[in-house]
Protein backbone atom coordinates (compact mmCIF):
# COMPACT_ATOMS: atom_id res chain seq x y z
CA UNK A 1 0.00 0.00 0.00
CA UNK A 2 3.02 2.43 0.69
CA UNK A 3 4.62 1.64 -2.41
CA UNK A 4 1.45 2.71 -4.16
CA UNK A 5 0.46 5.66 -2.51
CA UNK A 6 4.28 6.52 -2.92
CA UNK A 7 3.92 6.47 -6.98
CA UNK A 8 0.98 8.53 -6.85
CA UNK A 9 2.57 11.14 -4.78
CA UNK A 10 5.22 11.76 -7.93
CA UNK A 11 2.10 13.22 -9.37
CA UNK A 12 1.51 15.32 -6.89
CA UNK A 13 4.57 17.82 -5.68
CA UNK A 14 2.60 19.98 -3.45
CA UNK A 15 1.57 17.58 -1.44
CA UNK A 16 3.47 17.86 2.62
CA UNK A 17 4.15 15.37 4.70
CA UNK A 18 1.75 15.06 6.89
CA UNK A 19 0.01 12.60 7.01
CA UNK A 20 -3.72 13.48 7.49
CA UNK A 21 -3.36 16.38 4.49
CA UNK A 22 -1.64 13.40 2.34
CA UNK A 23 -4.79 10.82 2.88
CA UNK A 24 -7.31 14.03 2.33
CA UNK A 25 -5.29 14.53 -1.23
CA UNK A 26 -5.58 11.01 -1.95
CA UNK A 27 -9.00 10.85 -1.27
CA UNK A 28 -9.84 13.75 -3.32
CA UNK A 29 -7.68 12.47 -6.47
CA UNK A 30 -9.50 9.13 -6.30
CA UNK A 31 -12.87 10.99 -6.73
CA UNK A 32 -11.45 11.81 -10.37
CA UNK A 33 -11.88 9.04 -12.92
CA UNK A 34 -8.61 10.29 -14.59
CA UNK A 35 -8.87 7.61 -17.83
CA UNK A 36 -12.31 8.22 -18.28
CA UNK A 37 -11.33 12.30 -18.31
CA UNK A 38 -8.33 11.97 -20.74
CA UNK A 39 -10.96 10.21 -22.83
CA UNK A 40 -13.60 12.76 -22.66
CA UNK A 41 -11.03 15.71 -23.64
CA UNK A 42 -9.35 13.31 -25.96
CA UNK A 43 -6.00 14.87 -24.66
CA UNK A 44 -3.11 12.34 -22.57
CA UNK A 45 -2.27 14.23 -19.58
CA UNK A 46 1.05 13.89 -18.25
CA UNK A 47 0.80 16.01 -15.08
CA UNK A 48 -1.68 15.23 -12.73
CA UNK A 49 -1.20 17.83 -10.71
CA UNK A 50 -2.67 20.47 -13.28
CA UNK A 51 -6.00 18.80 -13.72
CA UNK A 52 -6.88 18.61 -10.07
CA UNK A 53 -6.63 21.91 -9.90
CA UNK A 54 -8.53 22.55 -12.77
CA UNK A 55 -11.01 20.63 -11.57
CA UNK A 56 -10.92 22.36 -8.02
CA UNK A 57 -14.10 24.59 -7.39
CA UNK A 58 -13.65 26.78 -4.41
CA UNK A 59 -16.88 25.10 -2.64
CA UNK A 60 -14.70 21.51 -1.81
CA UNK A 61 -12.10 24.04 -0.26
CA UNK A 62 -14.23 25.32 2.01
CA UNK A 63 -16.32 21.83 2.99
CA UNK A 64 -13.10 20.31 3.42
CA UNK A 65 -10.77 22.75 5.56
CA UNK A 66 -8.40 19.85 5.53
CA UNK A 67 -7.76 20.16 1.74
CA UNK A 68 -6.10 23.44 2.35
CA UNK A 69 -3.42 21.93 4.70
CA UNK A 70 -3.23 19.40 2.07
CA UNK A 71 -1.49 21.75 -0.72
CA UNK A 72 -5.16 21.69 -2.82
CA UNK A 73 -6.43 25.17 -4.56
CA UNK A 74 -9.01 26.07 -6.41
CA UNK A 75 -8.93 26.19 -10.06
CA UNK A 76 -9.57 30.75 -9.86
CA UNK A 77 -6.00 31.45 -10.93
CA UNK A 78 -6.11 28.68 -13.27
CA UNK A 79 -9.31 29.81 -14.89
CA UNK A 80 -7.70 33.33 -15.43
CA UNK A 81 -5.00 31.55 -17.32
CA UNK A 82 -7.22 29.72 -18.98
CA UNK A 83 -9.48 32.74 -20.37
CA UNK A 84 -5.87 33.85 -21.50
CA UNK A 85 -4.96 31.32 -23.44
CA UNK A 86 -8.30 31.13 -25.02
CA UNK A 87 -8.95 34.68 -25.96
CA UNK A 88 -5.40 34.42 -28.17
CA UNK A 89 -6.49 31.13 -29.63
CA UNK A 90 -9.71 31.79 -30.85
CA UNK A 91 -8.42 35.89 -32.04
CA UNK A 92 -5.83 33.70 -34.37
CA UNK A 93 -8.14 31.31 -35.20
CA UNK A 94 -11.06 33.85 -36.28
CA UNK A 95 -7.98 36.04 -38.11
CA UNK A 96 -6.66 33.30 -40.06
CA UNK A 97 -9.78 31.63 -41.40
CA UNK A 98 -12.71 34.20 -41.77
CA UNK A 99 -10.09 36.62 -44.06
CA UNK A 100 -13.52 38.32 -45.67
CA UNK A 101 -14.79 39.08 -42.06
CA UNK A 102 -14.32 42.72 -40.69
CA UNK A 103 -12.99 43.67 -37.27
CA UNK A 104 -16.25 43.88 -36.09
CA UNK A 105 -17.41 40.71 -37.09
CA UNK A 106 -14.13 39.50 -35.78
CA UNK A 107 -14.95 40.92 -32.46
CA UNK A 108 -18.33 39.75 -32.29
CA UNK A 109 -17.42 35.96 -32.85
CA UNK A 110 -14.82 36.10 -30.18
CA UNK A 111 -17.02 37.82 -27.79
CA UNK A 112 -19.73 34.54 -28.73
CA UNK A 113 -17.01 31.63 -28.54
CA UNK A 114 -15.61 32.72 -25.19
CA UNK A 115 -19.01 33.58 -23.50
CA UNK A 116 -19.73 31.94 -20.24
CA UNK A 117 -23.21 30.05 -21.78
CA UNK A 118 -21.22 28.93 -24.37
CA UNK A 119 -18.62 27.63 -22.86
CA UNK A 120 -20.54 25.72 -20.21
CA UNK A 121 -22.51 24.35 -23.51
CA UNK A 122 -18.81 22.93 -24.62
CA UNK A 123 -17.97 21.44 -20.79
CA UNK A 124 -21.64 19.79 -20.93
CA UNK A 125 -20.70 18.33 -23.79
CA UNK A 126 -17.87 16.32 -22.57
CA UNK A 127 -19.67 15.78 -18.86
CA UNK A 128 -16.77 17.69 -17.56
CA UNK A 129 -19.64 18.29 -14.09
CA UNK A 130 -19.10 14.50 -13.35
CA UNK A 131 -14.93 15.00 -12.56
CA UNK A 132 -15.54 18.47 -10.45
CA UNK A 133 -14.48 18.72 -6.94
CA UNK A 134 -16.85 20.69 -5.33
CA UNK A 135 -20.14 20.97 -2.94
CA UNK A 136 -23.00 19.03 -3.45
CA UNK A 137 -24.60 22.78 -3.11
CA UNK A 138 -22.12 24.05 -6.46
CA UNK A 139 -23.14 20.74 -8.18
CA UNK A 140 -26.44 21.08 -7.85
CA UNK A 141 -26.61 24.83 -9.29
CA UNK A 142 -24.98 23.18 -12.13
CA UNK A 143 -28.24 20.97 -12.38
CA UNK A 144 -30.23 24.08 -12.10
CA UNK A 145 -28.68 25.39 -14.81
CA UNK A 146 -26.23 28.01 -13.27
CA UNK A 147 -23.86 28.22 -15.79
CA UNK A 148 -20.16 30.06 -14.51
CA UNK A 149 -18.88 26.99 -12.33
CA UNK A 150 -19.07 24.54 -15.71
CA UNK A 151 -17.40 27.46 -17.54
CA UNK A 152 -14.48 28.74 -15.24
CA UNK A 153 -13.46 24.84 -14.75
CA UNK A 154 -13.49 24.33 -18.69
CA UNK A 155 -11.52 27.59 -19.14
CA UNK A 156 -9.46 26.17 -16.40
CA UNK A 157 -8.63 22.78 -18.12
CA UNK A 158 -7.53 24.86 -21.06
CA UNK A 159 -4.83 26.27 -18.74
CA UNK A 160 -3.85 23.04 -17.47
CA UNK A 161 -3.44 21.42 -21.20
CA UNK A 162 -1.24 24.25 -22.11
CA UNK A 163 0.80 23.84 -18.66
CA UNK A 164 1.15 20.77 -19.34
CA UNK A 165 2.07 20.55 -23.10
CA UNK A 166 2.04 24.03 -24.20
CA UNK A 167 0.54 26.08 -26.95
CA UNK A 168 -0.33 23.75 -29.71
CA UNK A 169 -1.85 20.77 -27.37
CA UNK A 170 -4.07 23.67 -25.91
CA UNK A 171 -4.79 24.63 -29.69
CA UNK A 172 -5.31 21.35 -31.08
CA UNK A 173 -8.06 20.86 -28.25
CA UNK A 174 -9.87 23.38 -28.78
CA UNK A 175 -10.14 22.78 -33.02
CA UNK A 176 -11.43 19.33 -31.93
CA UNK A 177 -13.64 20.70 -29.43
CA UNK A 178 -15.22 23.63 -31.01
CA UNK A 179 -13.28 24.85 -34.45
CA UNK A 180 -13.87 21.80 -36.03
CA UNK A 181 -17.59 22.93 -35.21
CA UNK A 182 -17.33 26.27 -36.67
CA UNK A 183 -19.14 28.35 -39.27
CA UNK A 184 -20.80 30.98 -39.96
CA UNK A 185 -24.78 30.59 -38.76
CA UNK A 186 -23.50 28.23 -36.07
CA UNK A 187 -22.16 31.35 -34.15
CA UNK A 188 -24.83 32.81 -35.21
CA UNK A 189 -27.41 31.03 -32.98
CA UNK A 190 -25.10 31.84 -29.84
CA UNK A 191 -25.70 35.77 -30.84
CA UNK A 192 -27.93 37.66 -28.89
CA UNK A 193 -27.38 40.88 -30.42
CA UNK A 194 -30.57 40.58 -32.09
CA UNK A 195 -30.44 44.59 -33.32
CA UNK A 196 -27.21 44.18 -34.89
CA UNK A 197 -28.31 41.29 -36.76
CA UNK A 198 -31.65 42.51 -37.93
CA UNK A 199 -29.27 46.04 -39.03
CA UNK A 200 -26.96 44.23 -40.79
CA UNK A 201 -29.86 41.83 -42.55
CA UNK A 202 -31.75 45.40 -43.27
CA UNK A 203 -28.42 47.30 -44.64
CA UNK A 204 -27.75 43.75 -47.03
CA UNK A 205 -31.01 43.62 -48.23
CA UNK A 206 -32.76 46.89 -48.21
CA UNK A 207 -32.45 50.30 -48.46
CA UNK A 208 -33.78 51.33 -44.98
CA UNK A 209 -32.57 51.09 -41.28
CA UNK A 210 -34.38 50.17 -38.31
CA UNK A 211 -36.39 52.52 -35.72
CA UNK A 212 -37.35 51.86 -33.11
CA UNK A 213 -39.83 53.56 -30.89
CA UNK A 214 -41.28 52.89 -27.13
CA UNK A 215 -45.10 52.67 -27.46
CA UNK A 216 -46.35 52.05 -23.46
CA UNK A 217 -44.18 52.05 -20.20
CA UNK A 218 -45.61 50.81 -17.19
CA UNK A 219 -44.70 50.41 -13.93
CA UNK A 220 -42.68 51.99 -10.89
CA UNK A 221 -39.55 54.27 -11.43
CA UNK A 222 -37.89 50.90 -10.19
CA UNK A 223 -39.87 48.74 -11.86
CA UNK A 224 -40.57 49.93 -15.15
CA UNK A 225 -41.65 47.49 -17.90
CA UNK A 226 -41.18 49.22 -21.98
CA UNK A 227 -43.08 48.26 -25.31
CA UNK A 228 -40.88 49.03 -28.27
CA UNK A 229 -42.17 48.25 -31.75
CA UNK A 230 -39.12 48.56 -34.51
CA UNK A 231 -40.08 49.67 -37.80
CA UNK A 232 -38.13 49.03 -41.48
CA UNK A 233 -39.47 51.44 -44.20
CA UNK A 234 -42.51 52.65 -41.68
CA UNK A 235 -43.65 49.19 -41.68
CA UNK A 236 -43.30 47.84 -38.01
CA UNK A 237 -42.00 44.22 -38.33
CA UNK A 238 -41.55 43.20 -34.29
CA UNK A 239 -42.71 44.11 -30.90
CA UNK A 240 -41.15 43.51 -27.48
CA UNK A 241 -41.19 43.70 -23.73
CA UNK A 242 -38.44 44.11 -21.63
CA UNK A 243 -37.50 46.01 -18.45
CA UNK A 244 -35.16 48.62 -19.69
CA UNK A 245 -35.83 49.96 -23.33
CA UNK A 246 -32.63 48.54 -24.91
CA UNK A 247 -34.30 44.84 -23.17
CA UNK A 248 -37.39 45.90 -25.25
CA UNK A 249 -35.35 46.77 -28.40
CA UNK A 250 -33.79 43.76 -28.50
CA UNK A 251 -36.59 41.77 -27.95
CA UNK A 252 -38.38 43.53 -30.30
CA UNK A 253 -35.54 42.80 -33.20
CA UNK A 254 -35.47 39.17 -32.54
CA UNK A 255 -39.32 38.96 -33.29
CA UNK A 256 -38.46 40.82 -36.50
CA UNK A 257 -35.64 38.44 -37.15
CA UNK A 258 -38.39 35.79 -37.06
CA UNK A 259 -40.40 37.73 -39.90
CA UNK A 260 -38.08 38.25 -42.27
CA UNK A 261 -40.66 36.44 -45.15
CA UNK A 262 -42.65 39.57 -44.42
CA UNK A 263 -40.01 41.81 -45.97
CA UNK A 264 -39.90 39.76 -48.64
CA UNK A 265 -43.72 39.65 -48.97
CA UNK A 266 -44.13 43.56 -49.05
CA UNK A 267 -41.64 44.02 -51.59
CA UNK A 268 -38.82 46.42 -49.46
CA UNK A 269 -35.94 45.24 -51.35
CA UNK A 270 -32.77 46.87 -52.08
CA UNK A 271 -32.70 48.96 -55.12
CA UNK A 272 -30.08 48.46 -58.17
CA UNK A 273 -27.53 51.39 -59.10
Amino acid sequence: MFEIFKSIKKFIPFVRKDDESEVTLLKAIERIDFDKFQKAIHYKIIDKNYFVTALTHRSFLKMRQNNVKAGLISNERLEFFGDSVLDLIVAEFLYKNFPLNEEGDLTKFRSILVNKRFLAERAKYMDLQDYLLASNTALKSIEQGYDSILADAYEAVIGAIFLDSGYEAAKKFLNKEIFAKLDVKWLNQFDDNHKSKFLEYAQAHTDYIPEYAVIDEKGPEHNKLFTVEVYLANNCLGIGKGKSKKKAEQAAAKNALQNLDVIEKMGIKKSKR
